[in-house]
């Protein structure tokens, strides 16, 4: 797909559109197909839905996306669609068994959605708003600025030692999953600084030699992932706060359950252990 990324609201949905279709933070899923991009043809009526938030057009096929969120009382499946092989999908359960790409495009749409949903208003004056089809966003009469989607940039880092990582776990996790530690950049700080102190917040040891990876966006609400690397230093585990549950070092060829690949967190981990692997 080329695509190309879009904020619109459209009265009336393009001759080719697809639809990502979510319900309480669960996303339409057809398991047979492999596929969570319906086409109209497909669904019952979605006149109710209007204005439609368009996300996305793929530019080879001339094919716009819609991303809809759907009350949990509306009858979406056509009847030709099998309830057994479609259904709506816990969202962070995709990550899972859809590729990055795919991802990708869905975490588009759960983050306009959410920005959709919660600049109904002016959060200055109190009116309700008024969407500017030139800066693709709300807007109002009160000469408040656009509300434009907004972005939480997070660190995200594995923290290594030669052949050991050091992994944590959150209390909402599969049992025996670990992760690399994350979390969100204050005001005023670089990347850089805000990894160093969320280090030392959640496990209380220093790290040096600080390497950027990549990033990622992160819909659980709205979030960039920043990914690094970097070298543990000194000290010894110990848990400051209550985001961890439980944090340890891991040798590589011993580790619990990781992330998919599709997170970053994930990526970081196996990028390491392939790194590591070369030597």
């Amino acid at each position: 797909m080329n695509m190309e990324p879009i904020r619109q609201l459209h009265d009336n949905f393009k001759p080719q559109s697809k639809f990502i279709i979510f319900c309480d933070g669960k996303i339409l899923y057809d398991h047979e197909q492999n596929t969570y991009c319906f086409e109209i043809k497909d669904l019952n009526s979605l006149e109710g839905n209007a204005p439609y938030l368009c996300i996305a057009r793929d530019k080879l096929n001339d094919e716009y996306f819609y991303a809809i969120d759907i009350p949990s009382k509306q009858k979406i499946l056509g009847i030709f669609m099998d309830p057994a092989k479609i259904e709506f999908t816990d969202f962070r359960t995709t990550l899972s068994f859809i590729d990055p790409a795919n991802f990708q495009l869905i975490s588009r749409a759960s983050i306009l959605l959410n920005w959709k949903k919660t600049n109904k208003f002016c959060s200055s004056c109190g009116k309700e708003t008024i969407f500017n089809s030139t800066e693709g966003a709300p807007d109002c009469v009160c000469n408040g600025p656009p509300r434009y989607p907004i972005i939480s940039p997070c660190i995200i880092t594995l923290i290594h030692d030669k052949n050991r990582i050091l992994l944590g776990r959150s209390k909402f996790f599969p049992p025996n999953m670990f992760s690399t530690l994350a979390g969100f950049v204050e005001a005023g700080e670089n990347a850089e600084e805000a990894l160093a102190r969320e280090v030392m917040e959640e496990v209380n040891v220093k790290i040096v030699n600080v390497r950027y990876y990549g990033s990622q966006s992160w819909p659980f609400p709205s979030q960039l992932m920043l990914g690094y690397f970097c070298e543990y230093q000194e000290g010894e585990i110990y848990l400051n706060d209550d985001e961890l549950e439980e944090a340890r070092w891991f040798d590589l060829e011993s580790l619990p359950i990781i992330p998919p690949d599709t997170s970053i967190s994930g990526q970081l981990i196996r990028s390491y252990i392939a790194d590591r692997s070369r030597l």
